[in-house]
């Protein structure tokens, strides 16, 4: 693997998942606020139904999802300043 590919992977993984952490923690404190109670945490938990689970499931994914995109976004402007080039294709 080159030194380009190297540097691309690194930062583009740390941004995604930077962007991630960030994300889960701020789908959660928008859910208790909206709900007052914690999100459920796994499908056996016996407070939360179907309908439930299918919007926690839909608020992280999406908060997550976009948080990595624009992570990977950030990321590749940054490589592209710091090496005067678009990142490597993955």
């Amino acid at each position: 693997m080159n030194k380009d590919k190297a540097i691309w992977l690194a930062l583009g993984a740390g941004a995604a998942i930077g962007a991630s952490l960030a994300a889960r923690r701020g789908a959660t404190a928008a859910w208790r606020h909206a709900v007052g109670e914690e999100p459920p945490e796994h499908a056996a938990d016996p407070r939360a139904n179907w309908t439930t689970l299918v919007a926690w499931a839909t608020l992280s994914g999406l908060c997550v999802a976009t948080a990595r995109l624009i992570g990977r976004g950030a990321a590749a402007a940054t490589y592209q300043r710091l090496r005067g080039r678009t990142p490597p294709s993955s």
